[in-house]
């Protein structure tokens, strides 16, 4: 009796282990394989264009190895060559080891990461793993580094106004090469000539836009006023169609840089706007190399740089260098040119 007791208490706790490695569930690696990219190839190049909006770029990686068969979600994710992925854009998530998306949804993220519009961008691309609903560590794949070119999806829109007689068939276009569905433009609104309007079309009034009177700051179609400013000045007007809203600021501008006796702590030299060409000039000598961008109305809300040193400003881009000790003639030129639409500059050693 003795021993059927001692076996029955044996099968027992046999049975309780094994319950509780059954509870423990699959045990995950603490150090995972990372996944590995294979298309598109680092080095490689995508030229994006709006008629082909319905072709598909294909994504494909290896498998993260966290040492069990539970789902992997992955997220393939986007930045600006050399950022270090700050900031970045999720360009899908999928529990597959390869994904595709149109042209029109790729390029969106890239708009979305206020990419260049027309041009070739370096952006990096990474694959990252995680186990949800799990305490296992993310893994991040290799990355990868590709030559993109994106394209502006968005369609014209035009101001006019009092400032062009009210003339829709000379209308200019906004600059559209702007995130999202934004839109601005600098216009120089003198006296008496204070009131303007969006229009879709060059030449045509057909569903033009101005203020909401109800809410003044939004756009409407139908039954709106002008849009307007209260004072003459260079104001760049913006707009927002996602959330149909429209604001105008004026300016004035200078630069700003490290100068000697300066150092980047108040404009350095103001500009002059020229009515004639439309420009803002000046001049600034200095006694060594130096670097230094435009600014608005001796604040930094509103600055322009250089990002590629090709004579195209951008947002709060990189400074701007003059490595000869002189004196220079600079132009600003905020009439939006070129596809994709860019602001320039011009520095001449006098």
């Amino acid at each position: 009796m003795k021993k059927i007791s001692f076996i029955l208490l044996i099968a027992g706790l046999f049975t309780i282990i094994s319950c509780q490695d059954q509870e423990k569930g699959p045990v995950v690696l603490s150090t995972p394989g990372i996944p590995t990219i294979s298309v598109p190839a680092s080095g490689s190049s995508l030229v994006m264009t709006k008629p082909d909006a319905d072709r598909k770029v294909a994504f494909t990686w290896s498998s993260a190895d966290f040492g069990t068969p539970l789902g992997v979600l992955y997220t393939i994710q986007i930045a600006k060559a050399g950022t270090n992925f700050s900031p970045l854009v999720n360009v899908a998530s999928v529990n597959a080891l390869t994904d595709t998306l149109k042209y029109s949804e790729f390029n969106s993220k890239l708009v979305s990461l206020e990419a260049n519009m027309e041009v070739a961008n370096s952006i990096d691309m990474r694959i990252i793993g995680i186990i949800p609903n799990s305490n296992a560590d993310t893994v991040i794949s290799n990355k990868i580094t590709m030559n993109i070119t994106p394209y502006t999806a968005k369609d014209f829109i035009y101001l006019v106004g009092a400032f062009n007689g009210w003339n829709a068939g000379a209308a200019p276009a906004m600059n559209r090469n702007l995130p999202g569905l934004k839109y601005e433009l600098y216009v120089n609104l003198t006296a008496g000539n204070l009131e303007y309007k969006i229009i879709p079309t060059q030449g045509s009034w057909n569903n033009d836009m101005g203020d909401d009177p109800a809410h003044t700051g939004h756009l409407l179609v139908t039954g709106e006023n002008n849009m307007w400013v209260a004072a003459p000045g260079y104001y760049r007007v913006s707009v927002d169609l996602t959330n149909m809203t429209w604001s105008a600021l004026a300016t004035t501008w200078g630069i700003i840089g490290g100068f000697v006796g300066n150092s980047w702590g108040t404009d350095y030299a103001t500009l002059t706007y020229n009515a004639v060409t439309g420009n803002w000039e000046g001049t600034f000598t200095t006694t060594a190399a130096v670097d230094w961008k435009f600014r608005a109305n001796a604040d930094w809300g509103l600055n322009y740089g250089d990002n590629g040193a090709d004579g195209k400003l951008d947002d709060n881009g990189a400074n701007i260098s003059t490595t000869v000790a002189g004196t220079y003639t600079v132009t600003l030129n905020l009439n939006p040119t070129g596809n994709p639409q860019a602001y320039t500059y011009t520095v001449v050693k006098n």
